[in-house]
Parts: C-alpha cells; sequence; structure tokens
C-alpha cells in the first residue's frame, strides 16, 4: 500500500529533541495555520468546540474539603457533531483527505470491539463514499452495541474475530478486494495515521489560546486527558509558543509508561518537521498516570463509575466509562490525594466517547 500522491513520508529519525538543540523565538500562529491548511482536509466536524466552567462540579469537590484551582473548565470535544461526536473528528478530517487523495476506494481497520477509532472512520467513509470493513477484535460474546452498532448502521462490513487472527482476517479481505478491482488501503500500515491525531491538535491548541483569553484564564494552564495523540498535540503547540501549559494522560489500558513516552516523542518528531516547529517533544514533556487505567482495557472500575455519577449530577456532562470516565477518575484521585498545584487552572479534555456508556448499561443501575 502507498501513500497518497505528494504526502512526506514520515521518517523518526530525521528531527531532532529540543534538547538538542538551543532556544530560539517561538512558531507564531499564522506559521501553524498556514502549515495546516496546505494539508488536504475532509470537513467532518463542528469547529470551534466550547470551553465551558465546571463549576458545579469544583464546588462539589470542594464540599468534600478539597483543595481546587480558581479555575476548572472542559473543552467540549464530545461536541464535534459528526455520529455522536469526539476528539477523533479532528483526526480523521486529515486521513480521509489523505485517504482520498491516495485514490483509494476501501479501508480496512483493525481495532477492538469498543474503538472509537473504528466508529469515526466509519462515519468518515459513509460521508466521503468510500467502503469500509473493520476487523473487530475482542469481546466476541458482546452484543452489537455501542459503537460498533453505530459502525453496522453507517455502512461498514464487520468482522469478528479474535485478536491473533485479526491480521490474517485483514490481509485476506485485501486481496478479495484488490482481486474485486478495487484499491484497498490498511489504515494500520500507514505512518501518517500515527501523527494525524497530534496534527488535528495542533489546530486546537489554537482555538484553546484564543478561548483561554476571552475567558480571563491567566498563568500556568493544566490540560487533563488521555494517553494518545490529542493531548501530545496541545504540548506541542505550547511548547513551540512558548505558553505555560502542562499536560497530564491518564492511561486507560495496560502499557508502559515509558513506550508510551517515546513513542510519542518519536512521532512529535515527526509533525515538528512536517511543521517546520522549533522543538519536538522530550520523553518528560507528558505527565502519565498509570494508577487509574482500571482492570483491562474497556474495564471501568468503581473509581470510574463514581466519576461519571458525580459528573453527571453536578454539570449534566456524560462521560464514558472506558476513556473520559478513567481521565475524570485521575483527575478526581489527584485533587483528593492532594497532589494538583492549586496555582494551575485546570482544562479537562473531554475526547467523547459515548456510545460505549451504552455497552457498560449494567454497571449504572442501582
Amino acid at each position: 500500500m502507498g501513500l497518497a500522491p505528494g504526502s512526506k513520508r514520515l521518517n523518526s529519525n530525521t528531527r531532532t529533541h529540543s534538547a538538542d538543540k538551543p532556544k530560539t523565538m517561538t512558531v507564531t500562529q499564522d506559521q501553524f495555520r498556514t502549515k495546516l491548511e496546505e494539508l488536504p482536509r475532509f470537513k467532518l466536524s463542528h469547529l470551534n468546540t466550547p470551553l465551558e466552567p465546571l463549576d458545579r462540579f469544583k464546588q462539589a469537590l470542594i464540599d468534600e474539603g478539597v483543595e481546587v484551582p480558581n479555575r476548572m473548565l472542559v473543552k467540549r470535544d464530545d461536541v464535534t457533531g459528526l455520529a455522536f461526536g469526539g476528539n477523533k473528528g479532528r483526526h480523521f478530517e486529515f486521513e480521509i483527505a489523505h485517504i482520498l487523495e491516495g485514490g483509494f476506494d476501501t479501508v480496512i481497520n483493525i481495532n477492538h470491539y469498543h474503538s472509537n477509532q473504528a466508529r469515526f472512520i466509519a462515519a468518515g467513509c459513509a460521508k466521503a463514499g468510500l467502503k469500509y470493513h473493520i476487523v473487530s477484535h475482542d469481546s466476541l460474546d458482546a452484543p452489537l452495541t455501542g459503537n460498533l452498532l453505530l459502525c453496522k448502521l453507517m455502512g461498514a462490513k464487520i468482522h469478528r474475530t479474535p485478536l491473533e487472527y485479526a491480521r490474517q482476517v485483514a490481509d485476506k479481505i485485501f486481496k478479495d478486494e484488490t482481486e474485486a478491482g478495487r484499491k484497498p488501503y490498511i489504515l494500520p500500515d500507514d505512518p501518517f495515521a500515527d501523527v494525524m491525531g497530534m496534527i488535528g491538535f495542533l489546530e486546537t491548541g489554537l482555538e484553546l489560546e484564543q478561548q483561554l483569553e476571552e475567558a480571563d484564564v491567566s498563568g500556568p494552564v493544566r490540560f487533563w486527558g488521555l494517553t494518545g495523540r490529542s493531548i501530545a498535540g496541545l504540548r506541542l503547540y505550547a511548547k513551540n509558543r512558548g505558553l505555560d501549559w502542562q499536560t497530564t494522560a491518564c492511561q486507560y489500558s495496560p502499557g508502559e509508561v515509558e513506550d508510551f513516552q517515546q513513542v510519542t516523542a518519536d512521532r512529535s518528531s515527526q509533525v515538528a518537521e512536517m511543521f517546520d516547529l522549533e522543538h519536538s517533544l522530550d520523553n518528560d514533556d507528558l505527565q502519565v498516570l498509570s494508577d487509574y487505567r482500571g482492570p483491562a482495557y474497556g474495564e471501568p472500575d468503581d473509581r470510574v463509575i463514581e466519576a461519571i455519577r458525580m459528573v453527571a449530577k453536578a454539570e449534566g456532562l456524560i462521560l464514558d466509562p472506558n476513556y473520559t470516565g478513567k481521565a475524570m477518575s485521575g483527575l478526581i484521585g489527584e485533587f483528593r490525594a492532594g497532589r494538583i498545584n492549586s496555582e494551575e487552572s485546570i482544562v479537562f479534555i473531554h475526547s467523547g466517547g459515548l456510545p460505549q456508556l451504552f455497552a457498560h448499561a449494567d454497571k449504572f443501575v442501582d
């Protein structure tokens, strides 16, 4: 499978990290905008998404005797619009355009039963007129609900298989589609799929810089979310803009923290090269918490259930058990442990994931 015409092949060894270079002047907002405008794009999302206060949630913590910062806000990327919304709406505006530019007509994806990404690709393919196969692994006996149900509604061909056979199934689909005269694309094989999310959240950084100024938020800011490309994109933006923004990412599945930090640093070097940025990320640029990931991917613990209920009752804001609920349980846990600097304003990144709440309905029945 080739890259789209005109695309730059990504090379993790072509960019040095900021620790290897002298400090220089910050990158301008116009440079970010210009580079984003140069990339092919397929409109999927309603942007800009709101930045809203979490005043009642903050008061609920104060009522417990917890010390909290003066400002607590939420970036509402759950309302990007398409197919129940979520942060991946930003990511796939670039990915779907990349696929179309390459002349592909069929997308083959491999991901977990609970995957938000699988849902967004289904939505993007439906909008773009692309055929879509999702090789869905694990939870084989789980009912067709949540994200996978939405994939079905949007025309996806669903292939449920154990993880150890997933690649074999995808290769067979690729072969069959090629023999049928189509031009298939296996998404996990393209390195652009590893950086599109970071690219999308460089634009989120532009939004947030303006929104925080309009909200009269001054001083240090800590963005709180999940391990992944989105929050890394925010940190990369802030580092190159010289902003006092820090990030905390909660793990939602097993994995070594050091591995995530290294992979993220390498991918940031690729994005820095594409955007002519002064700095990429170093391994210690992202604070990563592993204590709130629960028993497994797609499995919430009691702290997650409490966090979802607490935020819903305080704010009418719905989180999900697999992703944002885990991030919020981490925020609550760190507040209660006194490990968050009250001088920092907190911005929680609500990345969506709402359909999977219904796959865990039994956990919320009293």
